[in-house]
């Protein structure tokens, strides 16, 4: 699964690398399609859809299969292990 990560996300970057189950990436260094992206909670709305818009621009030009979009993940008041069950089961729901 390839995930793409803010850079103030270190800790959690760290984490999913030590598991060896992603390809991560710090957001704006890739130009590749991701499967998930991992924010905090203060990015605006604007700039969320501007990042859709190019993911879907990106994955028509590579011919990829866009129908499940990319998962959104608020790393806020979440832990590190609590991100990598997200990412495993591919779901954004109360986890308690």
């Amino acid at each position: 699964m390839i995930v793409s990560i803010e850079k103030s996300l270190y800790y959690v970057r760290q984490y999913l690398e030590n598991t060896g189950k992603y390809e991560i990436h710090d957001k704006g260094n890739y130009t590749g399609p991701i499967h998930a992206y991992i924010y905090e909670e203060d990015e605006s709305i604007s700039e969320f859809d501007a990042m859709q818009n190019n993911l879907i621009n990106l994955a028509q030009q590579k011919h990829v299969d866009i129908r499940h979009g990319v998962l959104m993940i608020n790393a806020k008041n979440k832990t590190p292990k609590e991100i990598d069950l997200i990412l495993s089961e591919r779901l954004y729901r109360n986890i308690y």
